[in-house]
């Protein structure tokens, strides 16, 4: 039967900052006539001294109608970070969630250099991008050999994980025809590739010692445990 996962520290404190931005972020927007969004969303066409911290801010910031799709981005961090975090820890956690979000703006912000944009206010918000990068680094450490439940109930391989995440991310191009948005997806997906390569790269090799190299790797079927002590979220 399905489960949820523990609720690691780093990714309950995640949730924690997205969804309390968003609470903020309505209160100020909507109430007090600040515009934060303005401020905080990456605008790739007008770029200034504050289009360094928008590159990173975007992130905290949500379209004020979309609070369903906050909370499945909230519920696959839980799903996807915390088995993440609890595998390979706090700092390996961070850094994938820092380059999912500046994978997502610098793909968005290089393609808007040679493209016009898709709405006279287009910005680039939400959080998004670390769902896409969570989800598609689980799928690399994962391997072909293992298999995730989506949603508690759809058995996917690492490989359909990725098609399904490429699929949605075309579909809602079709829908909006919003290239940026696709480019920020993609984005994200290749930076939770690049990172997962970035973890299990080689040591280079030191003179200094003669001790055999070590190398991150992923131990399939559980160090030698039994398949039926498995955590269940990880099917």
């Amino acid at each position: 039967m399905f489960s949820f996962p523990p609720l690691t520290p780093v990714v309950k404190k995640l949730i924690i900052t997205l969804f309390g931005a968003f609470v903020l972020e309505l209160l100020l927007q909507n109430f007090a006539g600040v515009p934060i969004i303005q401020t905080l969303a990456f605008d790739p066409y007008d770029l200034g001294p504050l289009s360094v911290l928008q590159l990173f801010s975007y992130v905290l910031m949500q379209h004020p109608y979309q609070v369903m799709r906050l909370l499945i981005d909230l519920l696959f961090m839980w799903l996807i970070m915390s088995p993440f975090e609890s595998a390979f820890g706090r700092r390996h956690t961070i850094e994938l969630c820092i380059a999912g979000v500046l994978g997502g703006s610098l793909a968005a912000g290089l393609l808007a250099q040679v493209t016009s944009p898709p709405s006279d206010s287009w910005r680039l918000l939400g959080s998004q991008t670390i769902a896409y990068a969570g989800m598609t680094a689980m799928s690399q450490v994962m391997g072909s050999g293992r298999t995730i439940l989506l949603f508690g109930v759809v058995p996917m391989s690492s490989r359909q994980l990725l098609l399904v995440l490429a699929g949605f991310s075309l579909l809602s191009f079709l829908a909006s025809q919003d290239h940026l948005t696709l480019a920020s997806d993609l984005g994200a997906m290749a930076a939770g590739i690049g990172y997962v390569k970035y973890m299990s790269r080689a040591p280079r090799p030191s003179t200094r010692s003669k001790r055999p190299s070590t190398r991150f790797r992923v131990v399939r079927g559980g160090g030698g445990r039994d398949d039926s002590d498995r955590p269940k979220w990880l099917n």
